[in-house]
């Protein structure tokens, strides 16, 4: 008992005396303390006789008033449960079933849990230094050189900082102190053991010897010899090892001959590092930063590393420049060891009004590249005799901006992208967020809208990556307008008006094929819109002027014509809907049929040239269209009815829609006369159209399928159908089977894509893009994948063709390769590129990414 109050009496006597006077009452109070201690437990001075009076104890500052009683001492969760442990990552690790539903809801099915979420009593970003002490032990000793010794449970509270020991000694005068038999501090952000500790209760330092320890934020646990707290908060660690592998699990591991992690910092320093894979070593670098929390701070990243027979090793090692909290920066030297080394950078810009991304790569001098053909290739044209010369290697560059922003009523977009040849990203991919496509667009646009004035200034052009012997024309620049105005009643104009400037190198070209020049385009319309919630009806009719002033066009063609085409219409459609109960399941159904009537008249267009101009894919979306063709160089004559029903199965409770499927077609009252060739084919004579449908279907949460099909009724035949099935649940369950067949473009192909967990930790990925007509795989990979909180293993087979579209598949060559992936929970990876694969490749494929940002 006299243990007990001895103990409450120590505590208290050294908070009045650092709430009074700062450190030096703090020495008082462990004097006032110790001689409470002394008299309620007589034992604990050897030299003292029971019952007798405790020994004088001089202080310097014995003229303190008397001790005054205070407040109980506020808790500190973060630290009562937790003791010495042999395993100190293991005593903070709980079960997912354990930890709070939010953390858990957050995390990965392959993550089995994760650290403890530790409270403290005061705002963790405080200065513990600032708060008062409390200590306490089962017993307290004063030895008269002013030193206080605990003994037994030990424990001191510091602001957000505990101490736990066997054994503490404090010393009033100089503030330092040492604890031993299995020390533990607990902190914000940090958890530390060790065998024995020095303290300095002033400055918060501490020094620690045969250290665990867990970096709560970041997820790392590790060892040390020894670990140094300077007065800063700074870590520096000494021989010592890192993980973020879950207890247990040893899968990687970093060894260094020095570890640092600096208060408040966003990553920590690892010296002499080696990687080590189940204990193997596999990776030496002087130095590596690894991130402790999802903050951002500038610094080196951890390297990229990649191996392929074709370019050898491929190593990248990003450094990373944190500028400003709305912008940044990404550097990333390069060396691929069989093409030589290059540069890649992104810098990236948020305001409240727009979002830009700037991007660039260089590789100078490529000696596997020589701007048309790689040296393989070269070498063995030059072998054939088909080319002469020396392959002189070329330099490969990328660059590219995107851009977003709203200014009031204003918008801007920017999407720019170009390569130095077509196989860039064959050749060279990138790490910057440039995706690879057949087509680079570079289009910038500035929009205004405001009422029913909408206007919009745009330029536009392309860049081909296939083998395309015509370029595309180029939009420099294109003006739009757009004004909608009420008049009385119901009527409604509108006046829509385009100016365009079309451009392209037409030094190969003849004909109309060469033209260039300018388009202008004026659209007056009225419209009469009638609406009910059993139907509506809409009646418009309007004027379409369009002039060009052409460029380089024969003789035999004007060189400034106009066209001026009338057109009438009128759209109708009725709603019904009925109660109905499938499978147990309250259900609304609706039919909703549509009519739309079109006149257009009809122009002689074929000494117009075609800058924008091709032929719709026909479907039940046409239907109700007023041209047969995108863009205004074609205006398809029109007297015609279109027919369109639609039935719906929707949830009257929730409004999700189950089932939606369309079916119509368009009869025709007059042959069609416009046309892209200038031939009118027997297609064109025909009553009515093919018959088209829709369907999508939301059988379940997790399953969708969705199909289109336009059957031809003249030559009883299918001329489109596409189908596909999707089962999706989330991110790591996921079956794709598609199929599309179109004859006037001579495609038939199948599609079969997966991504499926066959246990906890393994899973299976696929892909099938196999075209009938050629008999080939148009992409084909597979893979088995290894995945937990530790790290992610991938192996990958796969095999695709070079570029297919636009392009007889027949005659392109075939890529294949074996890839592995290696990535380190918390750091990064090998192969990284693989990720991009099974996006392109598995629709609906996402990485997983926690709540606490890192991605899994």
């Amino acid at each position: 008992m006299g243990d007990i109050i001895g103990k409450t009496r120590m505590m208290r006597a050294m908070r009045r005396g650092w709430n009074r006077h700062g450190p030096a009452g703090l020495a008082v109070g462990l004097c006032l303390g110790a001689q409470a201690v002394l008299a309620a437990s007589p034992g604990a001075v050897p030299d003292a006789a029971p019952g007798s009076a405790p020994a004088p104890i001089s202080s310097p500052a014995a003229a303190v008033p008397p001790p005054e009683p205070v407040a109980e001492l506020r808790r500190r969760p973060a630290a009562d449960s937790l003791t010495v442990s042999e395993d100190l990552a293991r005593a903070l690790w709980r079960p997912k079933s354990d930890l709070a539903p939010e953390r858990a809801v957050g995390m990965p099915p392959f993550c089995g849990g994760g650290y403890l979420s530790l409270d403290f009593p005061f705002p963790v970003g405080a200065d513990s230094d600032g708060y008062p002490i409390d200590a306490a032990g089962d017993t307290a000793s004063y030895q008269v050189d002013g030193e206080v010794v605990l003994i037994g449970n030990v424990r001191i509270d510091q602001g957000n900082r505990t101490l736990k020991a066997a054994r503490a000694e404090l010393d009033h005068a100089t503030g330092r102190g040492r604890a031993e038999g299995g020390v533990l501090l607990v902190q914000p952000g940090t958890v530390l053991q060790g065998d024995r500790a020095d303290i300095d209760t002033d400055t918060g330092a501490a020094e620690l010897e045969d250290v665990q320890f867990v970096l709560l934020d970041g997820e790392f646990r590790g060892v040390a010899d020894a670990l140094a707290q300077d007065e800063a908060g700074t870590l520096l660690m000494t021989r010592g090892n890192f993980t973020r592998c879950e207890p247990g699990n040893g899968n990687w591991r970093i060894g260094a001959s020095q570890i640092e992690v600096e208060q408040d910092s966003v990553f920590g320093v690892a010296r002499h590092a080696v990687v080590r894979v189940r204990g193997v070593p596999v990776f030496y670098t002087p130095r590596i930063r690894f991130p402790v929390t999802d903050d951002r701070q500038s610094g080196w990243m951890f390297p990229n590393l990649a191996y392929s027979d074709e370019d050898g090793t491929d190593v990248s090692v990003p450094y990373y420049l944190n500028l400003a909290p709305n912008y940044d920066a990404t550097l990333l030297p390069r060396y691929v060891s069989r093409r030589g080394a290059g540069l890649e950078g992104e810098f990236r810009h948020m305001s409240g009004w727009q979002d830009t991304t700037l991007s660039g790569a260089i590789l100078g001098d490529d000696d596997l590249y020589n701007g048309t053909y790689d040296r393989d290739d070269f070498e063995a044209l030059v072998d054939d005799g088909e080319i002469v010369g020396e392959f002189v290697p070329e330099d490969r560059w990328l660059y590219a901006m995107d851009h977003s922003g709203v200014i009031g009523n204003v918008q801007t977009r920017v999407d720019y992208t170009a390569v130095s040849d077509r196989d860039y990203f064959r050749d060279l991919g990138s790490d910057l967020g440039v995706s690879s496509r057949i087509e680079l667009e570079r289009r910038g646009e500035i929009q205004y809208a405001s009422g029913g004035l909408f206007m919009r200034v745009w330029a536009q052009r392309f860049q081909r990556l296939d083998e395309a012997r015509v370029d595309p024309y180029q939009r420099l620049p294109e003006v739009e307008m757009t004004y909608t105005g009420s008049l009385p009643g119901p009527l409604e104009w509108s006046l829509g008006a385009e100016f365009v400037t079309f451009t392209r190198d037409n030094d190969d070209l003849t004909g109309l094929g060469a033209a260039v020049g300018d388009r202008v385009h004026l659209e007056p319309r009225i419209r009469l819109p009638l609406a009910a919630p059993w139907g509506f009806l809409t009646l418009a009719g309007g004027f379409r002027h369009t002039s060009y002033d052409l460029s380089d066009v024969p003789t035999t063609v004007e060189a400034k014509p106009e066209r001026n085409i009338g057109l009438g219409s009128a759209h109708g459609g009725l709603f019904f809907e009925r109660d109905l109960t499938l499978f147990g399941k309250d259900l609304v159904q609706t039919l909703e049929p549509q009519l739309f009537y079109l006149y257009q008249e009809y122009a002689d267009q074929q000494d117009l040239p075609l800058f924008d101009a091709t032929q719709l894919t026909f479907g039940y979306g046409q239907l109700f269209r007023d041209n047969r063709f995108s863009g205004l160089d074609r205006i398809g004559d029109a007297n015609q009815l279109s027919t369109g029903v639609t039935t719906r199965f929707i949830d009257p409770r929730s409004g999700r829609e189950y089932l939606r499927a369309s079916l119509g077609e368009i009869v025709y009252f007059d042959d069609r006369r416009v046309t892209l060739g200038g031939s009118v084919t027997a297609e064109e004579e025909r009553t009515t159209s093919a018959l088209a449908a829709e369907m999508a279907a939301k059988v379940a949460s997790d399953w969708s399928i969705s199909g289109t099909v336009v059957w031809d009724k003249y030559d009883n035949r299918t001329e489109e159908v596409a189908a596909g099935i999707q089962y999706r649940s989330d991110n790591r369950h996921i079956v794709n089977l598609g199929y599309r067949k179109r004859l006037a473009n001579d495609i038939d192909q199948t599609d079969l894509s997966v991504y499926w967990p066959i246990t906890r930790h393994f899973a299976v990925m696929g892909r099938w893009n196999y075209d009938v007509v050629s008999g080939r795989t148009i992409e084909g990979f597979g893979g088995i994948e290894y995945n937990d909180c530790c790290w992610r293993l991938r192996l990958m087979a796969r095999r695709f063709l070079d570029s297919p579209t636009g392009r007889n598949l027949e005659d392109v060559e075939a890529d294949e390769g074996i890839f592995l992936q290696v990535v380190f929970k918390g750091l990064a990876g090998l192969g990284s590129k693989m990720e991009s694969v099974l996006q392109r490749g598995i629709k609906g494929y996402r990485p997983e990414t926690a709540t606490n940002g890192f991605t899994y």
